[in-house]
């Protein structure tokens, strides 16, 4: 009974060395699969010990492919939003690495769904936090929108409308990771009124595959 016992820790053993080489060699070729992208991201490599989630909606797969691409800018935008008083310091936009990442923060409004307009962007990743206070933020498919601004390169940007806008909650220790040609709809009220809260928006410069 005893032999079979240490055979199968044995086999569960190998089996999680088989596994770690895998997700290793997944990492290091730059390629990922849904399933060792969400473990690389529930083990919180990229937090650097900051309590803070990312939203369900997230692509994991870009996400670990684009923080492995440039680990080293992705490393300063967690240890940004560590280090700094984000509650307490001054408005403004504060650079990371010159144009390449930056931070925006500012006292957010949030508006009526209608007064907002849907967005994408090519060349930036946004990561959205609200450090206080609460939003919604609306996501939907491409196919399911209208181009009413094409691109302007110099915003970085075009606007959309569509009515199968899907929304979620951004409040707490989670933040969104919104990847070009991801649409959105930010700064959304969450309960009919208009609100402000101290919000973060890092623009992180996507490399192309």
């Amino acid at each position: 009974m005893k032999k079979g016992f240490f055979a199968k820790i044995a086999a569960v053993s190998m089996l999680c060395l088989a596994m770690v080489s895998i997700v290793s060699a997944q990492t290091e070729n730059g390629k990922w699969t849904k399933c060792s992208a969400k473990k690389w991201v529930k083990g919180r490599e990229w937090a650097n010990g900051l309590n803070i989630v990312p939203d369900k909606t997230t692509d994991c797969v870009k996400f670990a492919t684009q923080y492995h691409k440039d680990k080293t800018m992705w490393e300063k935008v967690f240890k940004f939003l560590k280090e700094n008083d984000l509650a307490n310091m001054p408005v403004g936009k504060y650079p990371i690495d010159g144009n390449r990442c930056f931070v925006n923060v500012s006292d957010a409004k949030t508006k009526s769904p209608d007064n907002v307009l849907i967005e994408s962007h090519q060349k930036y990743i946004d990561l959205q936090y609200m450090v206080t206070g609460a939003e919604r933020m609306g996501l939907i498919s491409k196919a399911d929108a209208k181009v009413v601004k094409p691109y302007n390169p110099e915003k970085d940007n075009a606007n959309y409308t569509g009515d199968k806008v899907k929304y979620y909650t951004l409040s707490g220790k989670k933040f969104f990771l919104l990847f070009p040609d991801e649409l959105h709809k930010a700064s959304i009220w969450t309960s009919g009124k208009e609100t402000t809260g101290r919000k973060v928006v890092v623009k992180i410069a996507y490399i192309a595959e």
